[in-house]
């Protein structure tokens, strides 16, 4: 076995750490902090909370507020010359993954320079990324812990993925009372997008004991309480579950890279504008079906953690529990599983599979896919 295992320098987790970003900035030598955010997420009480930790501390900083839910190249762009021209020397996310993937992606340009389409894949930049905070206000992209950034390629129109070890972040701070705003809809979204990279980084080609260990974890956490946060957004203990659970599938699936749930789901996002942690719970329950010949056993972990009972079931019965476990979670928090139902013309299916094809996360799935494999599976959505 050889593997690796990634993860910033720093994790704090708990009720109020947020509050704790002044003192962080100070830690890393910083000066000015360029804090990277979008409007929703600028207007709210606990960011203000979060400024005036900095204020404490006497930390100057600049709030770029520009991030799209599906952040572009762009904007990326456009972040990465407003943090030379304010002379920032480290980066503070607080949002969901798009205003972290986007601080990511803004510090690849602001020490490497050129344009953020020249580094789509794993290790194509050659400097580490300014000290990076990440403070997440979902339970979902984990992105606050890993080393990949997802954004748009709006001159082609699909999703990219720059990632490596130099794109981790300093500190991690993952406060449950940053979340607390989340509306039911959002809470259901991005808590199956946390519950589709546990379930990648358990069955892709290459794990490693660590990884399971998280993923596993990190199933049982999200099975156990989205539901209850979704139905009660106020409820700290599901809160606080649900912020583990994302992170726990974080810390898994950074290491591992994703697979073909991700592959398919990412062209649901960028051609057909569904958010990303619903596309992963459309394509979650037929790739893991047909996975199950691959990762069998596997399945039948999952299915476990779900808390599936599968005693007296043959192994291929009890595998086959683990995507009707997903089907039905999703279907119980409200999302919508069919692409019929997102208005998706069937006459897609083609264009998506062929970006599907060349999406960097499709050699992570446990059973090979070519062009014509893809297609149908698209098809099994409708």
């Amino acid at each position: 076995m050889q593997c690796e295992f990634f993860l910033p320098e720093r994790i704090i987790f708990g009720e109020g750490v947020s509050l704790q970003a002044g003192d962080c900035v100070k830690d890393l030598k910083g000066n000015k902090a360029f804090i990277v955010t979008d409007k929703v997420v600028a207007g709210l009480d606990a960011f203000k909370d979060i400024q005036k930790s900095l204020n404490k501390e006497n930390v100057d900083y600049y709030i770029y507020a520009e991030v799209d839910p599906n952040p572009s190249d762009i904007q990326v762009e456009k972040g990465a010359k407003l943090y030379k021209k304010e002379g920032a020397d480290v980066l503070v996310a607080i949002g969901g993954g798009s205003a972290i993937d986007s601080a990511k992606a803004i510090g690849i340009l602001v020490n490497n320079g050129g344009s953020i389409r020249d580094y789509n894949g794993a290790d194509l930049f050659k400097n580490q990324i300014p000290p990076l905070i990440t403070i997440p206000t979902t339970a979902g992209t984990g992105s606050e812990v890993t080393m990949w950034s997802v954004i748009t390629n709006t001159q082609d129109n699909y999703k990219m993925a720059p990632g490596g070890w130099k794109l981790l972040p300093k500190i991690a701070l993952v406060d449950p009372v940053m979340m607390a705003s989340m509306p039911p809809g959002m809470t259901a979204g991005t808590g199956l997008d946390a519950l589709s990279h546990a379930v990648e980084a358990y069955c892709v080609p290459w794990p490693m004991p660590q990884t399971d260990a998280l993923a596993i974890s990190a199933i049982k956490y999200i099975v156990k309480y989205l539901g209850r946060a979704v139905a009660d957004g106020s409820n700290k203990e599901a809160r606080e579950g649900m912020a583990m659970g994302s992170l726990e599938a974080g810390m898994a699936f950074s290491s591992t890279g994703c697979g073909g749930i991700h592959a398919l789901g990412h062209q649901l996002s960028s051609q057909c504008g569904i958010p990303h942690g619903t596309a992963m719970g459309i394509m979650m329950p037929p790739l893991m079906d047909y996975n199950i010949i691959a990762v069998m056993d596997r399945m039948v972990d999952i299915a476990v953690a779900m808390g599936e009972q599968v005693e007296g079931l043959s192994k291929r019965e009890a595998a086959t529990k683990a995507p009707l476990a997903v089907s039905q979670l999703a279907k119980s928090i409200g999302i919508k599983t069919k692409l019929s139902e997102h208005g998706v013309d069937p006459e897609v299916i083609p264009g998506l599979a062929k970006w599907a094809f060349k999406d960097g996360d499709l050699p992570g799935n446990p059973r090979v896919l070519d062009l014509e494999e893809i297609k149908m599976l698209y098809q099994r959505t409708f």
